[in-house]
C-alpha cells in the first residue's frame, strides 16, 4: 500500500490557497512533493473564477460589499463562491496510479469522493449533462462527468490540470445553501430565474441531511473514501519550506486578487 500525504483542513486567503494547489503540482511534476491531499478553506470568502473566465457578469461593488475575494484558479469551468463549503485537492500523477486519461482520472477520484460520502448517508450520481451551460457562469448551474449530484442536484464540483504527468484536481462541496448569495453577486437580467436555476439545479449537505455540516466531518470522511478506493494510506504531514517559498512567490504573480474586500454583511 502505498503512502500518500494528508495536508489537514486549513483556512488560508483566496490567493494563496490556489498558490499553494499551484505549487504542489508543479513541484511533483519536477519529484520534490509526493501525491497530496489537501482539505481547506476560504478566508476572507471568495469567489474563484476558471481559467479563462471573464469579470462579466459580476456586480463587482457586491462582491467588495460583501467581503468577497476574487481569484482566477489555473483549472478551467465557471465560478465558485467559497463561503460554506468546502474545498479539497488531489495533486498526484500517473507514476502514483493515477489514470493518465482527463475521462478516467476523474472517474476514479470521483469514486473516492462517492465512497466517502457514502458512510455519511448520501448516495450520489455522477454529473451527466453533456452540453456547455448557458446563462449566470456558475458552476453549480452545470453537472458534467467530474462533479456529483443528489436527486439530480448538484453539490460537489472539481476540476483538473495537468503538468507533464502529474495531476491536480480540486474541488468544492457545498455545506450550506448559496442560492441567496448568487442573486445579489450576479448582474441577472431575471433574478426570479436565477434563483429558479439554482433551487432546481443545486442542493447542499445541510440540505441532504437535514442538520449543520461541519467542514471538519466532510474532510475526514473523504480523506477514508480516498484511501479505500485508491488504496493507500493518508499520512499527516505539512507543506515543506520549498513548497511555502514557490507558493509565496507565486501567488502575486499567477493568482493576484480580482476585486478588493470589505466587511461581510455576516
Amino acid at each position: 500500500m502505498k503512502t500518500w500525504r494528508l495536508l489537514p483542513l486549513e483556512t488560508l486567503d483566496a490567493s494563496l490557497n490556489m498558490a499553494v494547489d499551484e505549487a504542489l503540482l508543479q513541484l511533483h511534476s519536477q519529484g520534490k512533493s509526493p501525491p497530496t491531499v489537501r482539505f481547506y478553506q476560504w478566508t476572507p470568502p471568495a469567489i474563484s473564477l476558471g481559467r479563462f473566465q471573464s469579470l462579466d457578469g459580476f456586480d463587482l461593488e457586491a462582491c467588495r460589499r460583501l467581503g468577497l475575494s476574487l481569484v482566477r484558479r489555473s483549472t478551467g469551468g465557471r465560478a465558485v463562491l467559497h463561503r460554506g463549503d468546502l474545498t479539497y485537492s488531489v495533486v498526484a500523477g500517473t507514476a502514483d496510479g493515477v489514470p493518465p486519461t482527463l475521462a478516467a482520472s476523474y472517474r476514479v477520484l470521483c469514486e473516492g469522493l462517492v465512497e466517502g460520502l457514502r458512510p455519511l448517508g448520501i448516495e450520489t450520481e455522477p454529473g451527466r449533462e453533456a452540453t456547455r451551460a448557458v446563462g449566470p457562469a456558475v458552476c453549480f448551474l452545470r453537472s458534467a462527468g467530474g462533479d456529483l449530484t443528489y436527486r439530480g442536484r448538484k453539490f460537489l464540483g472539481s476540476a483538473q490540470c495537468w503538468r507533464r504527468e502529474s495531476l491536480l484536481q480540486h474541488g468544492s462541496v457545498l455545506l450550506a445553501p448559496q442560492m441567496e448569495l448568487w442573486t445579489d453577486l450576479l448582474e441577472a437580467a431575471d433574478p426570479a430565474s436565477l434563483q429558479a436555476g439554482l433551487a432546481t439545479k443545486t442542493t447542499s449537505m445541510g440540505e441532504i441531511l437535514g442538520r449543520c455540516v461541519e467542514a471538519a466531518e466532510v474532510a475526514q470522511a473523504l480523506a477514508r473514501g480516498f484511501e479505500k478506493v485508491l488504496s493507500i494510506h493518508l499520512e499527516r504531514g505539512v507543506l515543506t519550506s520549498e513548497e511555502w517559498a514557490l507558493a509565496g512567490e507565486i501567488a502575486p504573480k499567477e493568482f493576484p486578487a480580482l476585486g478588493t474586500t470589505g466587511t461581510s454583511s455576516d
